[in-house]
């Protein structure tokens, strides 16, 4: 497993004084570089994390062509042992030393990056390497592929049916699928006028733009679930808006908006009672078996996350009382007490869910939490925010108790320009 890493040191460390033949002798049997092609497949067949697979790529040509994914047909070589499921991987961002949280090593490791995308605020992640990033002040905004360095450029400005168009400030959006030639769209939750709202970009779009109706109010979180955008706000309401017919050539699409008429769940106001001056609550959308959930996180002023709660979406058949009251179609908030065999993995406009026994070693029933705080610096005259990495952790839903995560020595402190995000490789 550990070939080509022993390879490095060994190429760094000087060779000990010896005749020359018996050097000649010892680098002929020790040149790794040329091992046969069937004994790299067998290591990369003990490689179960991707990373390491692409650092034995990057040795020499030989080790890389050996390992390579494409297809090839026989009898060349056998193909590359496929990779067992991969669970993301955890960004920091930092615009010096941008670095990678590796689940199989249990280390940190540095990310390379071309310089836009080390001072860029990651704002939302997708299957596939997929970033949304906002490139720089002048409201530059992108996707990146961090696995490829693909990339595309999105729209820098919000157009309005009158034709004013503003500068866009996304905090963070959702992709309705990875790039690729057929049509995608982007959700993003953007500031605008003080006010946190929904904007829309497709393929082909020269601007990002509003749906039309009413604005739903405190978005907190947005996820593309069953072929909508479905939006969650500060009150646990509900806005689902579905891509119609669009025209890339005028920046037209028009979106089929349903509001919900959400029951109100039993404890919600005693949960805002006890939060209420000492704390926050903040709430995520994740896609699990087909269901909608959301994660209700209680996060007190000194003490950092104190609990994380789970709520089923359950659309409620219509009555006749319920007809005659209001034509929005009904539905609530269910409590979860069990996830079942399930791990989820919870950022806005990224949460995931996968199943325990996919992943050996790994326990079920857990919510994987990342920090969004940050503080003022003070220390730089234009005053920026300072994101922390202190309030992240594993939430135990059977104890209800969290535990630190990653370890602090396997984390950076503090990043200068985003919190910390999930990598989907």
């Amino acid at each position: 497993k550990h070939y080509y890493r022993r390879r490095r040191q060994d190429a760094h460390a000087p060779p000990p004084p010896s005749p020359p033949v018996a050097a000649a002798a010892v680098e002929e049997e020790e040149d790794w570089g040329d091992l046969p092609d069937t004994i790299l497949l067998g290591i990369t067949a003990c490689l179960p994390c991707r990373a390491d697979r692409v650092r034995m790529a990057c040795v020499n040509r030989q080790w890389r062509n050996a390992v390579r994914e494409e297809p090839r047909p026989p009898p060349l070589l056998p193909q590359v042992p496929p990779l067992p499921p991969q669970l993301p991987w955890l960004i920091f961002p930092n615009t010096e030393a941008p670095s990678f949280y590796s689940w199989i090593g249990n280390m940190c490791h540095s990310l390379p990056l071309p310089p836009d995308v080390r001072v860029a605020r990651f704002c939302g992640s997708s299957d596939g390497g997929w970033f949304v990033l906002a490139l720089d002040a002048s409201h530059r905004y992108a996707l990146y592929n961090l696995n490829s360095g693909q990339r595309v450029n999105l729209p820098p400005g919000i157009g309005f049916r009158s034709g004013r168009e503003f500068p866009l400030v996304a905090r963070f959006a959702t992709l309705s699928a990875s790039p690729s030639p057929r049509v995608y769209m982007l959700a993003a939750i953007v500031l605008f006028k003080q006010q946190l709202r929904v904007a829309f970009w497709f393929q082909g779009s020269e601007c990002w733009f509003p749906p039309r109706g009413p604005r739903p109010r405190q978005p907190q979180d947005v996820i593309y679930y069953n072929g909508g955008f479905y939006l969650v706000t500060a009150t646990e309401g509900v806005v689902v808006y579905w891509p119609g017919y669009g025209n890339p050539h005028n920046n037209q699409m028009l979106m089929r908006r349903v509001e919900y008429d959400m029951l109100q769940r039993a404890d919600y106001v005693r949960d805002m009672t006890l939060i209420r001056g000492y704390g926050s609550v903040t709430r995520y959308l994740v896609e699990s078996r087909g269901q909608l959930l959301m994660v209700v996180r209680y996060v007190y002023n000194e003490a950092g996350t104190e609990a994380l709660r789970v709520f089923r979406f359950q659309v409620m058949p219509p009555t006749a009382t319920s007809v005659g009251i209001s034509r929005r179609p009904r539905a609530t908030w269910v409590d979860m007490h069990y996830l079942e065999g399930r791990m989820l993995f919870v950022g806005r406009g990224c949460s995931r869910s996968f199943e325990s026994d996919q992943f050996r070693g790994f326990e079920d029933a857990v919510i994987y939490f990342l920090d969004e705080g940050f503080v003022p610096d003070r220390r730089v005259a234009a005053e920026r925010r300072r994101y922390l990495y202190d309030d992240m952790g594993i939430y135990d839903m059977d104890n209800m108790t969290s535990t630190e995560w990653p370890p602090a020595n396997r984390r950076p402190t503090t990043s200068d320009n985003a919190p910390a995000t999930w990598w989907f490789p």
